[in-house]
């Protein structure tokens, strides 16, 4: 697990669960012991690589090898794809040495790749896939290439609507073609809007279950969601007719008319969700858990934002996005193509600003533009310079012109930051919980059979990665919130009676994370439950197990059963 990242360890338990039911439909996760049935919100689709070429292997290796083997080779093979649609988007640009540019690319691009490296595997890499074969097929144009970008928008959200916002540029380049009269630019909306309703009719019957056709769910692909891409297809498909009138008015007209019907229709019909896809989430575990995660916040509210590597990286990026646009603005080159480009690097760009889960995409969209401003700054008597240079007979911009714009961006965010830092994040009983950094890398334990734990989140996810017959109470998934806020309120020293939560989700075991005794004496009064099983002075309702490793584990005794069982540690260590 290079990155560690519990999301991977959760997608792989569903991976497993796919493999040990056989029901696509069924998404409903075993393990998780929160009360309430804990769903995934990602289709099965997202598993089928991993399980069908697990199912190849298991004959020759065993099952749960062949699960390791396909987690290892998947993201990369996945690699392979989008580095071709790579070089492809960087050959639309008429570089005379795609292939130098491309390396470029790659090495600006690594924080988005990555997402690719084994086992890496949540859903991002499968969805920059899709990000970047829709910029590709926006540049190349024409009717085939719209209809094909309609169907990776409804595939795309059959995933998660996380890439609406770039995938509704698509579908803005074409309308605005359409409103400015371009030859052949209603047949191109006709057929976007068309293959995007039947696809995601089509899409829908492969990802929802019969008995889910009829219910609306916000955080998932469902009725909701079918509705806003089918009605948006037909709208769009009737407007390209308007074409006929000759008034770009009317088109226009149109358009905005479409576009606020389909908007009021999904209010009036589906107004549980107008607050989001985690509308569901109680205020409490919204500020304790959802807004404290680093990917989730702004990155005006971040203190690790412009920290260390991370701004070197981010420096880097921004250049070349801000090279992109200024490239594009100047018609120096094959302007749609430089404007594609522009336009989803920008859109990135700023939707990670607000949001830096979206930091992760607009990387992949920089390296043409650092290849032009690299080629500009070279001295002409170098021969590497050649390696970047473009066809295009038109001038280029100034290195100057090209590197100002990203410098003062970076420079302006930078004394933002300093002039407004962002405030500290207050510290909370489960982050004493949760002090150490890799919880996963321990021992395997063997835990006895029926154990229920109640853990920080994370904790509890790298507990569900091994195969073992366990049960957690929360895992960091949005679906598991109901676990998480008891798991948070066990921790939280204005909680009258922590065993009342242990009682509540039949906990058998607890495990925290181990700190030296004497290491939290300053906070200790803040925290006391959190401080003293953090250092091994439990309350006399549990009995710790003496097991070593970074975590300390507790047995509640209260709960009977196996909760007079501690787990064992197993070496070696199988693999996640």
């Amino acid at each position: 697990m290079p990155n560690g990242d519990v999301d991977d360890v959760l997608k792989l338990h569903e991976i497993r669960h796919l493999l040990q039911t056989g029901n696509p439909f069924d998404r409903t996760l075993t393990g998780i012991a929160q009360p309430e049935p804990m769903i995934s919100h990602w289709p099965w689709i997202v598993d089928a690589p991993y399980a069908l070429l697990a199912v190849a292997f298991a004959p020759f290796v065993g099952m749960e090898a062949a699960v390791s083997a396909a987690a290892f080779m998947v993201p990369l093979l996945l690699l392979l794809a989008a580095i071709a649609l790579l070089f492809q988007m960087i050959r639309e640009l008429e570089f005379e040495h795609p292939g130098a540019v491309l390396v470029v690319a790659a090495f600006a691009g690594l924080p988005s790749f990555s997402e690719f490296q084994p086992w890496r595997i949540d859903y991002h890499n499968l969805q920059m896939l899709i990000l970047l074969a829709a910029a590709l097929l926006t540049i190349r144009a024409g009717r085939v290439a719209a209809g094909l970008n309609g169907a990776l928008v409804a595939l795309s959200t059959a995933i998660s609507a996380e890439m609406a916002p770039f995938l509704a540029l698509p579908a803005g380049l074409y309308a605005w073609a359409f409103i400015a009269g371009e030859g052949g630019a209603s047949n191109d909306l006709r057929a976007y809007g068309l293959t995007l309703a039947t696809t995601a009719i089509a899409v829908f019957f492969v990802v929802v279950g019969p008995d889910a056709y009829a219910r609306a769910v916000c955080d998932r692909y469902s009725l909701l969601h079918l509705t806003a891409l089918v009605v948006t297809g037909v709208v769009l498909a009737i407007v390209s007719i308007a074409d006929r009138t000759g008034s770009w008015r009317t088109r226009t007209a149109c358009i905005l008319a479409g576009s606020c019907a389909t908007a009021a229709l999904l209010v009036i019909f589906f107004p549980q969700c107008s607050g989001g896809p985690i509308v569901g989430l109680s205020d409490y575990a919204r500020d304790n858990w959802l807004s404290r995660i680093e990917q989730e916040r702004s990155a005006f509210l971040s203190q690790d934002f412009l920290g260390s590597d991370r701004f070197a990286r981010f420096f880097l990026a921004v250049l070349g996005s801000a090279a992109t646009c200024v490239i594009a603005l100047s018609n120096a080159g094959r302007r749609r193509a430089w404007m594609v480009l522009a336009l989803f690097s920008t859109a990135g760009f700023l939707l990670g600003l607000l949001y830096l889960r979206y930091m992760r995409y607009f990387p992949l969209f920089v390296g043409p533009g650092l290849a032009v401003l690299m080629y500009q700054s070279l001295p002409a008597r170098l021969a590497l310079r050649s390696y970047f240079a473009t066809a295009s007979n038109k001038p280029l911009p100034s290195v100057s012109l090209l590197a100002a714009p990203g410098v003062a961006i970076v420079a302006a965010l930078l004394v933002g930051h300093l002039i407004w830092p962002p405030g500290e994040t207050q510290l909370i009983g489960i982050d004493v919980a949760s002090a150490c950094q890799e919880a996963g890398a321990g021992p395997h334990f063997v835990w006895p059979k029926g154990a229920r734990l109640l853990a920080p989140p994370d904790i509890g996810a790298a507990a569900l990665g091994s195969p073992v017959e366990l049960e957690v109470v929360a895992v960091p998934f949005h679906t598991s919130a109901k676990g998480i806020e008891r798991v948070l309120r066990f921790f939280d020293p204005a909680t009258p009676d922590p065993t009342r939560l242990l009682d509540e989700t039949r906990a058998t075991h607890i495990a925290v994370c181990r700190v030296e005794e004497g290491a939290l004496q300053s906070i200790e009064a803040q925290f006391p439950l959190a401080s003293k099983l953090t250092t091994g002075r439990p309350p006399d309702w549990l009995t710790e197990c003496p097991v070593e490793g970074p975590l300390r584990i507790y047995r509640y005794p209260a709960a009977g059963g196996v909760s007079s069982e501690c787990p064992v540690a197993a070496h070696p260590r199988p693999p996640v």
